[in-house]
């Protein structure tokens, strides 16, 4: 079993608003989502208070991913909050049929039209003509360490603040052999990696069997 990787507070107003524009938003990320007829099991286990969501893939804000298999997200308590230290705080798997083993370039071109994708699918559906029409790129960075990848994505936030925000990333790749399946794990935080948010993350799980 691999250990991959939180309580409970009083919500001020502050936070039910951006737990309800959370709640929202996620809606739209389905709405661009070509599902399966099934949804898949969830092979994450995370404390109470991180937010879920299953994504089935081919996802329909990004199509030319083709993986087969699905995206598992765990969001942190704060991820919606621009004033938490948790904002944009997040863990997901994509656990997909075995391909290549993963390398920079083949994250680098990944991630951005994942990301690409996700921010203009968001600004349509908010009918944001403003930033729609002059949409910042994805830029990823990515160096192969000992435990698997680390990074930085800049991004723009379609979702809160509508500017752009550079994203620090840890990347571990799984085998799962019985099953023939492979499982990317991502933490991603704009927090650095001495902050206490990277902490959390060992606290998420995953629960297939995998090397």
């Amino acid at each position: 079993m691999v250990h991959i990787s939180k309580g409970k507070v009083k919500a001020n107003p502050m936070q039910v608003m951006y737990k309800k524009s959370f709640a929202g938003l996620c809606s739209l990320v389905i709405l661009y989502t070509m599902g399966l007829a099934q949804e898949p099991q969830t092979i994450l286990r995370a404390p109470k208070g991180w937010n879920s969501e299953i994504i089935s893939f081919p996802l329909g804000f990004a199509p030319s991913i083709d993986f087969v298999g699905f995206e598992d997200i765990r969001f942190a308590p704060g991820w919606a909050d621009p004033s938490s230290e948790q904002f944009w705080t997040y863990h997901f798997v994509w656990f997909i049929e075995k391909k290549d083993n993963m390398d920079e370039e083949i994250l680098t071109e990944t991630l951005t039209r994942y990301y690409d994708g996700l921010m203009q699918a968001v600004l349509t559906e908010l009918s944001d003509t403003t930033h729609s029409d002059t949409l910042d790129k994805t830029l990823c960075l990515f160096v192969q360490t000992d435990e698997g990848f680390t990074g930085k994505i800049r991004v723009f936030d379609a979702f809160f603040t509508k500017e752009p925000i550079t994203l620090n990333v840890k990347v571990k790749e799984y085998m799962c052999k019985e099953t023939n399946k492979q499982a990317i794990a991502f933490d991603i935080s704009p927090q650095g990696f001495d902050h206490k948010v990277w902490q959390r993350f060992k606290e998420i799980q995953l629960i297939v069997e995998c090397n």
